[in-house]
């Protein structure tokens, strides 16, 4: 008997009900876990024969933990193990479990929940042989669940049938949720060839560690607006261009400039999270003589912030880059919007993964490129009173993992021009790097050779003086 994990998609009712019960009759046992509906709607709507009804049973979700705040697979899994054995006590019986995803759209971190999940529910599936039937309303969950359930089943019921799916993807490369493991899973399953090399990659990522930590994609919400994408650059100085390249002015009548991006920065950071206004109270006026002195101020703040985003209109609460749900501040961003972070932290993974496999040239195309993009501190004009916050590290965490990933990609690409004889310009990349951190040993380890190279002895003893230095004041 083989276990099956089968994704069923309907925004139809009747077509739902249709599909389940076609289903059921395959199977001799059933068990449906209702979260959307209520049990007597199920039973109802499925209209099952009494003999096939006494094989069967609709449970709430609410038995399995699935309509908790926070959702953990463990409980679930073991709430479902425990169901099916106290209905059903022989092993490897004939069942068919059912379960509606709705509850992924009810609770915050769904999409997290929801690929935790899944992936417990396939382990699951390989020491368990019964079958999974997940129910997707598409009117109902997000795109970006509905996403995430078409690449979580191997298998799909469609026109009343079953079929492999396409789109699906195992669970370690859904866990990552990396775009490159999609890429090439895919192409595996096309490139018979590729299979074998696949498997190497999967095996090099897990036991060897990225040279460069991994930093989580910001995501932040869509706004509903007919303004075309915009170019967000967050080095350095904060800019955001227009789609006809018309640079936002921060200024406004209100003189607070360094607030106002300070909101837009925190708002930003916090992504689809959001923040109340107690958080952004607290971080730009401690020294307010009182909460509500405070929260005057910021509505003030939101106001000059939500002109500015607009074109200096005054869009009030119907803007739609900052909207306000409950106490909650979002930052919502124009559809497809450019932001310099996930394409520099890129370009830096692509140049390292060359660097692995000796591809001197590329490495250096990527890392050039990413160097082009690095123009500056992470939110470099704004105050540091602000991101030293010490019950909030939302920046200076963030700013210091950045600096250091272009550090690390300044004495990679000395040692790149190294290798290329390019002497002068390896040292050029060492200085740019001992400029911003002058005891950092990997770019004085790469200075010293190319001095040697070049035949600079007298640079090379006054480096080697600086590096020696630069070791005893690390100690």
């Amino acid at each position: 008997m083989k276990s099956h994990f089968i994704g069923l998609f309907n925004s139809d009712e009747e077509i739902l009900w249709e599909s389940t019960s076609q289903i059921i009759s395959d199977y001799n046992n059933w068990l449906f876990i209702a979260d959307e509906h209520p049990l007597s709607y199920v039973k109802t709507a499925l209209k099952m024969p009494d003999a096939a009804v006494q094989n069967g049973e609709v449970v709430s979700s609410a038995d399995f933990y699935l309509r908790e705040q926070v959702v953990r697979a463990t409980p679930v899994i073991d709430a479902i193990e425990q169901k099916v054995n106290s209905i059903f006590s022989t092993e490897n019986v004939d069942l068919v479990v059912f379960c509606e995803m709705t509850w992924a759209i009810r609770t915050p971190s769904g999409d997290i929940y929801l690929r935790e999940l899944q992936e417990a529910f396939q382990k699951y599936l390989l020491t368990h042989h019964i079958t999974i039937v997940c129910i997707y309303n598409e009117t109902i969950l997000l795109d970006e669940q509905l996403m995430l359930g078409l690449f979580s089943h191997p298998e799909i019921y469609s026109e009343n049938e079953i079929k492999p799916n396409p789109f699906f993807l195992p669970a370690n490369i859904i866990k990552k949720n990396h775009l490159k493991p999609r890429f090439n899973y895919w192409l595996s399953q096309i490139d018979s060839s590729r299979k074998k090399s696949l498997i190497q990659i999967q095996n090099e990522e897990h036991e060897e560690k990225k040279n460069y930590p991994i930093e989580k994609n910001l995501s932040t919400k869509i706004a509903q607006t007919n303004e075309g994408r915009w170019k967000i650059r967050c080095f350095g100085e904060l800019r955001i261009h227009r789609e006809n390249g018309e640079l936002i002015d921060w200024n406004t009548k209100a003189g607070a400039t360094k607030k106002l991006k300070t909101i837009f920065a925190f708002l930003f950071i916090k992504g689809e999270k959001g923040a109340s206004g107690e958080e952004l109270a607290d971080l730009l006026w401690q020294d307010a003589n009182s909460t509500e002195q405070a929260m005057n101020r910021l509505y003030h703040a939101i106001r000059y912030l939500r002109m500015v985003l607009n074109g200096n209109q005054d869009s009030g609460l119907a803007s739609s880059f900052i909207t306000l749900q409950g106490s909650i501040y979002y930052l919502r961003l124009p559809f497809d919007s450019w932001i310099d972070l996930p394409m520099f932290q890129e370009l830096c993974f692509k140049g390292n993964e060359h660097i692995k496999e000796k591809n001197i040239e590329q490495a250096k195309i990527c890392y050039e490129s990413a160097e082009r993009i690095y123009s500056g501190d992470l939110f470099n004009d704004i105050p540091l009173k602000y991101i030293e916050n010490n019950d909030s590290d939302w920046c200076w965490g963030k700013r210091f993992w950045y600096r250091e990933m272009y550090h690390k990609l300044l004495y990679s690409l000395a040692s790149i021009h190294c290798q290329m004889g390019n002497l002068s310009t390896a040292i050029i990349y060492c200085d740019k790097a001992l400029s911003g951190d002058p005891i950092l040993e990997a770019a004085h380890k790469e200075k010293l050779p190319a001095l040697a190279e070049a035949q600079r002895f007298d640079a090379f003893q006054r480096q080697y003086r600086i590096y020696t230095e630069s070791l005893k004041n690390s100690t």
